[in-house]
């Protein structure tokens, strides 16, 4: 069982590293053959269907793993009966708002007409993966880790290919829509062709859909906040900046969101497994997760420090100069990450005292505070935009430490000692790459020069940027290895 577990694990952790790896080439290939605009309407499309896949999520996949026929064929074809339905809904629904959706966003930006055509094309994805098996979630359920991430893996794979492939021929944003088709089509092939069981079919049993809608109604309510939460900041700024700007700052959230996952993953492991030894125990609970915390901090405080301070350069040497701007606002974005970061390593203290809702009132409470986002833009343009967001963030992690049974103003003073120490150290550092950016020629770019061409000021630059970005990263593993040294010296 153990020897299972550690290789689904390696399984999970090889598939994410794979699939991260593969987006950012994608997004590097990609921004050179296509046009900001390109990304732009992307991010409203994926967006808009993401919306609709969590307004109308009944909890099929959740219900087939934690129901206990979620190996009764009779079972499995009703829920695939229901998926079916609801991705006939879905694309239905496609069709009829997109006309609304494109009339609404070009206000803003003409070219958001374009929407009136791509989103009933895009809206196939949902139809097809209403036909996706049901094997999707049995494996998952048997913790099969190994077709479940290739499930995933292959489809980038063939959707990767179809996207750089056409955008190379035709330079357009269909490029982008047909790729995210080509991978609904394959993983619907393969879901069907890794079903280990009795082949998906339909079937209207009255018992199974009642358990299927009845586990569906407060995961439908779950969804619907996280959805607001999460990805409302691009439905307001479709409104706000023109398609260009909206494609840098989704490009810009594509790396931030590398860091928010990395530090999901460190809390999934780090943090979470101790949950389940002391639930019997609040108090040990809270101060055991206040423990482990300071690790997943330190490790997360320095990627999005080393984000912040790398994301200039990275943009302006491996992209071009249409997509300068995107470091910049990945900065800014460095700050909302690391207010997610603050959130997702003790959310899930709710959850192991029996008190879900607490999370619940969690995103509502984000999901108001984003509104207060449109002032801030409206003040200090995507900056305060971007600052409001993080402000939410902050509110939502002020409900959650003041609604903790115990250890209250520990946790509190941990992410204020945590956000000052990075922020200051962040602060200074971009202080002293600005300074020593400015020493250089005008035109004078790192990649530019041969290794004869360098003189002081391009050293003293590529120091500032290679030294404040590991700095960071050198103390953080420091201070794990401390901390784990400790704790096994105190067991």
């Amino acid at each position: 069982m153990k020897k299972h577990a550690v290789t689904g694990s390696l399984w999970t952790l090889g598939g994410y590293g794979f699939s991260q790896v593969l987006r950012l080439i994608s997004n590097l290939v990609l921004a050179r053959l296509l046009f900001p605009e390109a990304f732009g309407l992307m991010a409203l499309v994926n967006v808009f269907m993401q919306g609709l896949q969590m307004f109308s999520d009944i909890g099929i996949g959740p219900s087939i793993i934690q129901n206990k026929r979620g190996n009764d064929p009779v079972f499995l074809k009703t829920a695939w009966t229901l998926q079916v339905v609801r991705g006939f809904v879905l694309w239905a629904i496609c069709c009829a708002a997109a006309p609304f959706v494109a009339s609404f966003y070009a206000q803003s930006d003409p070219l958001a007409s374009e929407l009136r055509i791509i989103l009933p094309v895009a809206g196939l994805t949902a139809l097809l993966g209403g036909f996706t098996s049901t094997s999707v979630f049995t494996l998952n359920r048997k913790l099969d880790m190994k077709r479940v991430t290739l499930l995933e893996m292959i489809p980038q794979l063939f959707s990767l290919a179809t996207m750089i492939s056409l955008a190379w021929i035709y330079q357009s944003v269909w490029a982008l829509v047909i790729g995210g088709i080509v991978f609904s089509i394959v993983r619907l092939i393969l879901s069907h062709l890794m079903n280990p069981g009795e082949r998906d079919g339909f079937a209207w049993e009255a018992e199974a859909r009642q358990e299927l809608l009845r586990f569906g109604t407060w995961v439908f309510l779950s969804t619907i906040v996280t959805f607001l939460a999460g990805d409302l900041d691009r439905l307001l700024l479709g409104k706000l900046l023109t398609l260009g700007e909206l494609g840098l700052y989704n490009i810009a959230m594509t790396l931030a969101q590398v860091a928010i996952q990395t530090s999901s993953r460190l809390s999934s492991s780090v943090i979470f497994p101790l949950l389940s030894r002391h639930q019997d125990d609040p108090w040990r609970l809270v101060n055991a997760c206040w423990k482990a915390r300071r690790a997943v901090l330190w490790l997360s405080g320095a990627v999005c420090s080393g984000f912040a301070l790398f994301a200039p350069l990275f943009f302006e040497s491996l992209y071009d100069s249409r997509y300068t701007e995107a470091g910049e606002t990945a900065r800014w974005l460095a700050i909302y990450t690391w207010s997610h970061v603050l959130i997702a390593t003790m959310d899930r203290i709710p959850l192991a005292l029996g008190n879900p809702r607490l999370l619940f009132f969690g995103n509502l409470i984000t999901t108001a505070g984003m509104f207060g986002a449109i002032w801030g833009y409206q003040s200090y343009g995507l900056p305060g935009f971007i600052l409001s967001m993080s402000a939410a963030k902050w509110l939502t992690q002020f409900f959650l430490t003041f609604t903790l049974p115990f250890h209250r103003f520990k946790m509190l003073l941990q992410s204020f000692g945590f956000t000052l120490g990075f922020g200051l150290y962040s602060w200074a550092a971009i202080l002293f790459q600005n300074w020593a950016y400015a020493r250089l020629e005008p035109g004078e770019w790192v990649w530019s020069l041969e290794p004869s061409d360098w003189d002081t000021d391009f050293l003293l630059y590529a120091a500032a940027v290679c030294t404040s970005c590991a700095l960071p990263i050198l103390l953080a593993a420091a201070m794990v290895f401390l901390l784990i040294k400790r704790q096994k010296s105190e067991s």
